[in-house]
């Protein structure tokens, strides 16, 4: 074969999750200290060291052998989807998979890299292990890794000198239209909610008495011949929010990856907060038109619903709290009530990211819950699981099943009223007399990517923003609200503040209604990275930043997967290849906390040794500045 047709071959080849196997990043089980850590300044203090080693590796250092004799490796095409119409798959599954138009005016080509993301194989030598979670326990593949064009170049971040990608002109592209045909392509695989769909409806109805009957939402465990549950993905963001190019590409990205590929199972909405009360919204459509040609990237018109804090005060009258800080599911809620056609609803931030495949990483969320017994599994879901120092995810559920010895668990509803528990009855007494079967298969009704814990007895912000509730009442609460809820778990939560005016702060509020309606929750330890040199033994210990009383929170801002953190965003600036602002160039006074430590751009690019980053699969929060030139927001506010 010449030189040519091989690298033609190699532009063909795709990837699957679990067909490439890293054998270097293997995790030791457990790691034992020799003795404690005497930290004079405090818990964490002397550990409080950058860890270079995320900077020091790129696309020339991967742990891949290379088959080609160039410095940079070959890239292949990386498919996560289904095996959609085969044998299997039918089996599961009602009616037909059709692929759908992309935004060239084609059908999506799953080999194609116009269309897909591709990946390198293997991981940048020396890169660091997740501190907290892991790709094993998840089923998240952490054996490939993507920079930047191969991530997003599919979304419009083009590549310097490559020929032959065809352009698209992004601001012709109608991304609603392109779901509702994708949708109407793949009709017979969903169940049919309600005859009228109301996406003309841009601006939230003022009146909840207008909105449409919810339908039941049926067995919630697979069977062969079923319709797939669809899922509404709500992108949150506020009316003026400047847009960068890369805010661009991230909701290309979860609409291609999500909706388009994957025949409707998802439909992604940007979820708009009119901050301006001032503006008629709901009763002049030249308005409505006039914010968004303003202030809305054209490409997403048709995909944004508007609301304001005075459509939040007609809904839910009797909660005298409407504000994003602690009401952040209300328009959630309102969402779910004016759009039932769908069985779960994902909440998402604009300064999130994902550095891997989306689809991916909310499927292998969706099937770890799914697969999760009841049985100590609010328990389970207090921890921030540590692999160095609890081992695997078997061990660690071992220790959990351990210290629940002679204790009390919960068990079915937690309800303190005469209420009818929504949740399904527990088939036995006792968790003693389960053998961790119930629960599994079970699709889970909220799901959380940080731990649910108990906030009663704790120094966390917002342990009692309660309303018309006593203080005494049993709650959870889960910080960042990007979270699935289900249909079931919201039309609960919309009735009991509609009707009743019971309300919760917003990380409360899922948490804790699923609690009191013994419906199932999960907590998914997905990879979160720490820089610094912290021990697993360190951050695991009882004392440690998870007790929520504030002490260690420059620990947390350390993560990448937290309410503040600097390392979220200077992995992804890095990442885009956007060097780190030099400390002299500054004026230190407004990055400086009161113990001296600086909060600012860290991380040395060395691209022209080690090529471009090349980050695994990793769920990024908080990232601020994604254009090269930063604005007047930070991070980690000082």
């Amino acid at each position: 074969m010449d030189c040519r047709k091989f690298q033609l071959s190699l532009m063909t080849i795709v990837l699957r999750p679990g067909e490439y196997i890293d054998q270097t990043r293997k995790l030791n089980s457990l790691v034992h200290l020799d003795s404690d850590i005497f930290d004079p300044d405090g818990l964490g203090t002397v550990n409080d060291v950058r860890n270079e080693q995320f900077y020091r590796g790129g696309t020339r250092s991967l742990t891949a052998p290379s088959i080609s004799s160039a410095s940079q490796p070959e890239s292949v095409i990386y498919d996560p989807y289904p095996a959609y119409n085969s044998r299997e798959w039918r089996k599961q599954w009602k009616g037909n998979f059709q692929p759908c138009t992309g935004p060239r005016g084609t059908d999506l080509d799953r080999t194609s890299r116009d269309d897909m993301i591709s990946v390198y194989r293997g991981t940048q030598r020396g890169f660091p292990h997740p501190m907290f979670g892991s790709y094993e326990a998840m089923g998240l593949d952490g054996n490939v890794c993507v920079d930047r064009y191969t991530r997003l170049s599919a979304y419009g971040h083009n590549i310097p000198a490559v020929r032959g990608r065809g352009k698209i002109s992004w601001n012709r592209v109608d991304w609603g239209n392109l779901q509702a045909q994708c949708l109407e392509r793949n009709a017979d695989r969903y169940k049919s909610r309600f005859d009228k769909r109301w996406l003309a409806q841009h601006p939230l109805w003022l009146s909840p008495n207008q909105a449409p009957i919810t339908a039941d939402r049926g067995n919630k465990h697979a069977s062969p011949g079923m319709y797939k549950p669809r899922s509404a993905v709500l992108l949150r963001c506020w009316h003026s929010m400047p847009w960068t190019p890369n805010h661009h590409h991230y909701l290309r990205s979860l609409i291609m990856e999500l909706s388009l590929h994957s025949g409707a199972e998802y439909e992604i909405f940007l979820l708009v907060h009119v901050q301006d009360e001032t503006l008629p919204i709901f009763s002049d459509p030249e308005t409505v038109q006039l914010l968004k040609e303003t202030f809305i990237p054209s490409e997403f018109h048709n995909i944004s619903v508007l609301f304001n804090d005075r459509l939040l005060e007609a809904w839910y009258p009797k909660v005298p709290e409407h504000s994003p800080i602690y009401q952040h599911l209300q328009p959630v809620q309102a969402f779910s009530q004016l759009y039932p056609d769908f069985d779960y609803y994902w909440q998402l931030e604009t300064d999130a990211r994902q550095t891997g495949h989306m689809y991916h990483f909310l499927e292998r969320a969706v099937e770890f819950a799914r697969q999760q017994p009841r049985k100590h599994l609010w328990e389970r879901n207090a921890y921030f699981y540590t692999p160095g120092a609890h081992g695997s995810w078997e061990e660690f559920v071992s220790m959990v099943n351990e210290s629940m010895r002679g204790r009390e668990s919960i068990w079915g509803p937690v309800l303190e009223d005469e209420s009818e528990p929504r949740g399904p009855k527990p088939p036995v007494k006792s968790p003693q007399l389960d053998d961790h079967e119930w629960g599994v298969g079970e699709e889970a009704d909220l799901i959380t990517f940080l731990p649910i814990f108990d906030p009663a007895q704790t120094s966390w912000t917002f342990p009692n923003v309660l309303f018309n509730i006593p203080k005494d009442v049993p709650r959870r609460a889960s910080p960042i609200t990007m979270w699935r809820v289900s249909k079931t778990l919201l039309d609960i939560m919309h009735a009991d503040q509609a009707v009743n005016g019971v309300g919760l702060g917003s990380e409360m509020s899922a948490p804790t209604w699923a609690l009191w309606h013994g419906l199932k929750a999960v907590h998914v330890p997905h990879p979160i990275y720490v820089d610094g040199q912290w021990t697993p033994q360190e951050l695991g210990r009882p004392d440690s930043i998870w007790n929520w009383d504030h002490v260690h929170d420059h620990i947390m801002y350390r993560t990448t997967y937290m309410f503040t953190t600097q390392t979220a965003e200077d992995l992804y600036r890095r990442w885009l290849g956007f060097p780190a602002e030099s400390a002299e160039d500054i004026d230190p006074a407004p990055h400086t906390d009161e113990r001296g430590r600086f909060w600012f751009d860290g991380g040395d690019l060395r691209e022209d040794l080690y090529g471009r980053l090349c980050f695994p699969p990793i769920f990024l929060h908080t990232i601020k500045n994604s254009d090269r030139e930063k604005g007047p927001a930070a991070p980690v506010p000082i």
